[in-house]
C-alpha cells in the first residue's frame, strides 16, 4: 500500500515515519499479518472495517501493525497514526488531533479551524462544551478525507487516550461500513478504564476483528535473535532467551544488555556443524537469568545504567513532556541551547532510546519512558513538573499544556501555581472545561485558592466549567458558594444569571425568581447585566405565573436596556421571549416577526451560537403554525447549514424540529432517519442545554407515533416506555410531552381499549398558564374517539377548546382547519372534513389530509353516499399506504365496513421494505449522489441535511439493499439508472412505432 501525503496527513504521522524499522523488532506472526493485510486490501477497495489489536506491554503490537502496513499493494491511501500517553487522558481530543494533524498553523483550512475552535472555546447561551463542537467538525473532516481516498487510522496505546478521542473513535467505528475507513486500535489487554472496555466491546460487537498478540513461539524467538545478532543463537543463549517468555521487547533489550556487557559473541560452533552462531561467552555465569535479566524492568534498568549520566538526566527531563517532545521545549526546561544537547540526543538515537518523529522526538517505547520517569525521585518529579509548567508558561505554550503539568505535579498550593491558574481560569474554562474543572477543584481542595484574593475568580470559573460539562448540581453548589462570599458586582450578577437559568431549567421557578429579584435590587448593576436579568425574569414570569402581559413588559424593558448597552445577545434573547409570548397567544405572524428580528440581531455574534439556534427553531415553528410548510423546510435547511458550519450540529432540538416537520408532511422515513442521527442517550446524548428533557420527550413521542401507525409494536413499546420514564418537571417538559400522550392513546385504541385512549387524550386539554401546547392538532382525534364511545359531552368540550384556539389565530391556519374537522365530526358534515382535506393537500400536510379523508369517508358512508365514500376512502388509504401506515388502513376499513362500503378484494398496498424500490425519495437522491462520488459532507451540503442525518440514511440504504459499502451502493444506483434509461428508450421507441 502506497501512502500518498498530498498535503493531508503530515509526514510525522505517516506510516514508517518516526517509527522504529519493522525488521529490527518484528518476526513471525504470519497469520495475524495476513489478517490485517486483508483488511487493508479491503479498505483500499472501498470496504471499511475496524480491528482491535491487543497484547501485553512489549509484545510487539506497534511493530506488528507497522509491518502489516508495509508493502501491501499499490492502492493510494491516507494513513494516519497517533500514539497516546498518560498525559493525553486530560486533554480533550488530543489523540485524534495528533492523528489528523489538527493544528492552528495547518495549511488545511479545515484542520486550522478545528484547532482554533479548541483554542478559543465558546461562550454560548446553553453552556455548550466546545469539545463537542470540535468533535463534530473532526468527524466531518474524516468523512471528507474518506471521500478523497481510503483512510487508515491507527490509535496506539488506546488505554491512555482521552475520553473525547475514545468517543470519536466509537462514532467512527459505527460508520466504517459506509466509509472506506479502517480503524486500527492498539491496546494492552488490562487493566482497562471503563470507557476503553466499552469501546472495545462496541467495536467487536459490530463485527470488528480482534487480533490478540501472544508470546512469540520458540521458532520465532530464534528468528528474532538471528536478526538481532546476525547469526542463529546457540543453546545457552536460547535457554537464557526463555526468560523473556516470548516478549520481543524483552528479547531486544536483553540482547542490548548482553552486548553492552560483552557477554555474547558470534563464532563457529562444532555443535552446529561449523556454522556461525551467536552464543554467550564462556565466562557468563549460568545463573545470569536469576540476576538482573530476570525481568523486563530489570533489563531496562540495567540498560540505562550503561548510558552516560548526562544522557539519562536529559532523557529524564524529556519524560516530563510525554511520549513525544520537542527539542526546543527540552532546551527551555534544561536552560541550555540546542547545541548543548547535540551529543546526548545523538547517543539517545544511536542507542535506540528515542527516534525521530518529524520535527519532534519520541521515546521508542512507552516502557522506556516509564523506566526513566520512575527513576526520578518522586520529590524531584514534583519539583520538575512545576518547573516545566513555569517554563512552558514563559514560552507562550497553550494554557492547557501548562495546566497538565500542574496536575501532574499534584500539589497546587504554591503561590505561582495559584496566581497562574487564577489569571488563566476564564480562558481555560472556555477552551477545556474538563481539564479546568479538575485543576480548579484540586486548587480548592488543597486550599491553594481559598486563602487568597483569587478565590472568587477560581470558584466562578469552576462553576462555569461544570455548567459547560452538564454537571449542574456541582455547578450550582459552587455558584451558591461564590454568592455567599459577596463577590464584586459584575461577578455576582453573572453568577446569579447562571444560577437562575439552572434553577429555571429544573422547574424551581420560585427560587429562580428570588435569585433574579435579589440581583435586580443591587444598585451597582451595569445596564448589560440588568437587561439580561430582566429578560430572565420575563421568562420566569411566563413559566411561573403564566402572566403574559407582565412577561411582555419585562422583556420589552430588557430589550430597551440591552439596545442602550449595545448588547445584541440580550436583544436577541428578549426577542425570543417575545416570540414565546406571541406563540402562546396564537399570534403567529407577530411570533414570526420576533424570530426574524432575533436572527438578524444575533448574526455574527460568537456568544450567541446556541441562542441563534433557538431563534431558528422559533422561526420554523411559527412558519409551521402559519401552514407555510415550504418556507419552514427552507428555514430548516438554512438552520442545518448554519449549524454544520459554525454551531453544534449534534444539537438535538434541531433534529427534532426537522423530524416533526417530516412527520406532518408525510416523509416518515426521513423523520426516522433524522431521529436516528442523534440518539437520545449515551455519552453524546445527555447534554441538551440545561437538563432539558423536552427534546428527548419529543424524540420518543414522534418515534412511537410512527411505529404505532406502521404496526411496529416492538419499537412503539420501546419508545413509549423510554419516554414515559423521563421526568416531567419544567414547563418545557409539559409542552413537549403531547406526542407521547397521543401515542399512548393510539396504543390503547389499537389494543381495543378506546375508553383509556379517550382518558389519556383528555390530559392534553389540561393546560398550565402560559403553556405553548398546540392542543388543536390532537383534538379531532379526541372528538372522533368521544363520538365513537357516545360521549357527546367530551366531544363538545374538545370542539370548544379547538374553536377557542382557532379564534385566537391572527391568520387562519392550523387551528382553524382543525376546528373545521371537529365541527364536521360533531355535526356529521363530511363537506367540512373534505374542505380541510383540500387545505391540507394544498399546504402539504399529508398525514392530516389522510385523516380528514378517512373521517369524511365514514360520514359519507353513514349518509348513504356509498360511491363517494368508497372513492374518498381509497384516496385516504392510498396516502396511508405510501406512509406505511398499515394500522390506519385497517382501522379505516373497519370503521366503514358496517355501512356496506368495501374497497374490493385488493388489500392495502404494502410499502416495500427491501430492495431498490424500498428506498425513500431522500434515500434515492443520496444513492445517486454517492454514485457521483460525493462524500457524506458533500451530500449533506447538497441536500441541506446534517452530516449525521446523511450517515443514518446511508446506513438504511446499506441495510435495504443488503450491501456493505458505498462502492456497492454506487454500483446499484448506476445499474438501476441504466435500467430506467433503457426502459424509457424502449417506451419512446414503441410510442414512435
Amino acid at each position: 500500500m502506497t501512502c500518498n501525503t498530498s498535503g493531508r496527513i503530515m509526514p510525522s504521522r505517516l506510516l514508517g515515519m518516526g517509527k522504529t524499522p519493522a525488521a529490527s523488532l518484528f518476526a513471525g506472526r504470519d497469520d495475524d499479518v495476513a489478517t490485517l493485510r486483508q483488511l487493508l486490501h479491503q479498505v483500499a477497495a472501498g470496504h471499511g472495517g475496524a480491528v482491535w489489536v491487543e497484547g501485553e506491554a512489549g509484545i510487539g503490537k506497534t511493530a506488528f501493525v507497522t509491518a502489516a502496513l508495509a508493502e501491501t499493494g499499490t492502492a493510494p491511501c491516507h494513513v494516519a497514526w497517533a500514539e497516546a500517553d498518560e498525559l493525553c487522558a486530560r486533554s480533550p481530543l488530543r489523540v485524534m488531533r495528533d492523528c489528523l494533524d489538527i493544528a492552528p498553523g495547518s495549511p488545511d483550512v479545515r484542520r486550522a479551524q478545528i484547532a482554533r475552535l479548541l483554542q478559543e472555546g465558546t461562550a454560548s447561551f446553553g453552556g455548550t462544551n466546545p469539545v463537542q463542537v470540535a468533535l463534530e467538525r473532526l468527524l466531518t473532516l474524516v468523512d471528507a478525507l474518506c471521500g478523497e481516498k481510503p483512510l487508515v487510522m491507527v490509535m496506539d496505546d488506546v488505554q491512555w487516550a482521552d475520553e473525547a478521542s475514545l468517543i470519536a473513535w466509537h462514532r467512527l467505528a459505527q460508520s466504517v461500513e459506509q466509509l472506506p475507513l479502517l480503524l486500527i486500535a492498539v491496546s494492552r489487554p488490562r487493566p482497562q478504564r471503563d470507557l476503553v472496555a466499552q469501546l472495545r466491546q462496541s467495536v467487536l460487537a459490530r463485527a470488528g476483528d480482534r487480533i490478540a498478540l501472544g508470546p512469540l513461539p520458540h521458532e520465532d524467538v530464534v528468528a528474532l535473535l538471528h536478526r538481532l545478532l546476525g547469526a542463529p543463537p546457540g543453546p545457552r543463549l536460547e535457554r537464557l532467551a526463555e526468560n523473556a517468555a516470548g516478549n520481543p521487547m524483552y528479547l531486544v533489550e536483553m540482547v542490548n544488555v548482553l552486548r553492552a556487557e560483552k557477554r555474547v559473541e558470534v563464532s563457529s560452533a562444532a555443535a552446529h556443524a561449523g556454522e556461525t552462531v551467536a552464543e554467550l561467552t564462556a565466562d557468563t555465569p549460568d545463573d545470569v537469568r536469576d540476576g538482573v535479566l530476570s525481568s523486563l524492568s530489570g533489563v531496562l534498568s540495567r540498560r540505562l545504567s550503561y548510558l552516560p549520566h548526562s544522557l539519562v538526566e536529559t532523557l529524564g527531563a524529556a519524560t516530563l513532556l510525554g511520549q513525544e517532545f520537542s527539542v526546543t521545549e527540552l532546551c527551555a526546561i534544561l536552560g541550555v541551547p540546542p547545541s548543548a544537547l547535540l551529543l546526548d540526543l545523538r547517543q539517545a538515537a544511536s542507542s535506540g532510546m528515542v527516534a525521530s518523529a518529524g520535527t519532534r522526538l519520541r521515546f521508542r517505547h512507552p516502557l522506556i519512558r516509564r523506566e526513566l520517569y520512575e527513576a526520578l525521585p518522586s520529590v524531584l518529579r514534583e519539583a520538575l513538573h512545576h518547573q516545566v509548567a513555569e517554563v512552558l508558561a514563559e514560552t507562550g505554550a497553550a494554557p492547557a499544556r501548562v495546566a497538565e503539568q500542574l496536575l501532574a505535579a499534584s500539589s497546587l498550593a504554591d503561590r505561582w501555581s495559584v496566581d497562574w491558574i487564577a489569571a488563566h481560569a476564564d480562558r481555560l474554562a472556555k477552551e477545556d472545561p474538563q481539564l479546568t474543572a479538575e485543576v480548579l477543584q484540586r486548587v480548592l481542595e488543597q486550599d491553594g485558592g481559598a486563602r487568597t484574593a483569587h478565590q472568587d475568580v477560581i470558584v466562578s470559573a469552576l462553576a462555569t466549567s461544570l455548567f459547560r460539562l452538564g454537571r449542574h448540581e456541582e455547578a450550582e453548589k459552587y455558584a451558591w458558594l461564590l454568592l455567599s462570599r459577596s463577590p464584586r458586582a459584575a461577578t455576582a450578577a453573572e453568577t446569579r444569571w447562571l444560577l437562575a437559568r439552572m434553577l429555571l431549567s429544573t422547574g424551581r421557578t420560585e427560587r429562580a425568581r428570588s435569585v433574579v429579584a435579589q440581583a435586580l435590587r443591587g444598585g451597582s448593576l451595569s445596564a448589560k447585566w440588568r437587561a439580561r436579568l430582566l429578560a430572565l425574569s420575563a421568562m420566569n414570569t411566563r413559566a411561573e405565573y403564566g402572566d403574559l402581559d407582565g412577561a411582555q413588559a419585562c422583556a420589552q424593558e430588557a430589550m430597551a436596556l440591552a439596545e442602550g448597552a449595545a448588547d445584541p445577545f440580550c436583544v436577541g434573547y428578549a426577542e425570543c421571549i417575545l416570540w414565546l409570548i406571541h406563540t402562546v397567544r396564537r399570534n403567529h405572524v407577530s411570533a414570526l416577526d420576533a424570530a426574524d428580528r432575533a436572527l438578524a440581531v444575533l448574526e455574527g455574534e460568537p456568544e450567541a451560537t446556541e441562542l441563534r439556534g433557538w431563534a431558528w427553531e422559533n422561526r420554523v415553528f411559527a412558519l409551521q403554525n402559519l401552514d407555510r410548510l415550504e418556507d419552514a423546510d427552507a428555514a430548516l435547511r438554512e438552520a442545518t447549514r448554519e449549524a454544520e458550519l459554525s454551531g453544534d450540529p449534534s444539537k438535538m432540538s434541531l433534529h427534532i424540529g426537522s423530524a416533526i416537520q417530516s412527520f406532518w408532511t408525510g416523509r416518515w422515513d426521513d423523520a426516522l432517519a433524522t431521529l436516528g442521527a442523534v440518539p437520545p442517550h449515551g455519552p453524546e446524548g445527555t447534554h441538551f442545554g440545561l437538563r432539558d428533557w423536552g427534546p428527548v420527550l419529543l424524540h420518543h413521542g414522534v418515534a412511537a407515533h410512527i411505529a404505532i401507525h406502521r404496526d411496529d409494536r416492538d419499537s412503539a413499546r420501546r419508545h413509549l416506555e423510554a419516554g414515559l420514564a423521563l421526568p416531567v418537571k419544567t414547563i418545557s417538559d409539559w409542552e413537549n410531552r403531547d406526542f407521547l400522550i397521543a401515542g399512548q392513546a393510539l396504543e390503547a385504541e389499537r389494543e381495543g381499549v378506546p375508553e383509556r385512549a379517550l382518558d389519556l387524550l383528555s390530559e392534553i386539554l389540561e393546560l398550565r398558564p402560559g403553556q405553548v401546547n398546540l392542543t388543536h392538532q390532537w383534538l379531532p382525534y379526541l372528538v372522533r374517539l368521544a363520538l365513537d364511545l357516545g360521549n357527546a359531552g367530551a366531544a363538545e368540550e374538545a370542539l370548544r377548546a379547538c374553536q377557542a384556539e382557532a379564534d385566537r389565530e391572527a391568520v387562519p391556519a392550523r387551528a382553524t382547519f382543525a376546528a373545521k374537522r371537529c365541527q364536521g365530526l360533531t355535526r356529521h358534515d363530511p363537506s367540512l372534513l373534505l374542505a380541510a382535506a383540500d387545505h391540507y393537500a394544498a399546504v402539504g400536510r399529508v398525514f392530516e389530509q389522510a385523516q380528514s379523508l378517512e373521517d369524511g369517508a365514514v360520514l359519507l358512508a353513514k349518509s348513504g353516499r356509498t360511491a363517494q365514500a368508497r372513492a374518498t376512502l381509497s384516496d385516504a388509504n392510498a396516502l396511508y399506504s405510501d406512509l406505511g401506515a398499515l394500522w390506519d388502513v385497517r382501522r379505516a376499513d373497519t370503521r366503514i365496513r358496517p355501512y356496506g362500503v368495501r374497497r374490493g378484494v385488493r388489500g392495502p398496498r404494502r410499502k416495500e421494505t427491501f430492495g431498490w424500490l424500498s428506498l425513500s425519495p431522500t434515500e434515492l437522491k443520496i444513492a445517486g449522489l454517492i454514485a457521483q462520488g460525493k462524500s457524506n459532507p458533500e451530500v449533506a451540503a447538497d441536500l441541506f441535511l446534517s452530516r449525521r442525518t446523511v450517515q443514518t440514511h446511508v446506513s438504511h440504504i446499506l441495510a435495504k439493499l443488503d450491501v456493505h459499502s458505498r462502492v456497492e451502493i454506487a454500483t446499484e444506483a448506476l445499474r438501476h439508472r441504466e435500467q430506467t434509461e433503457a426502459a424509457e428508450t424502449a417506451n419512446a421507441a414503441r410510442a414512435a412505432g
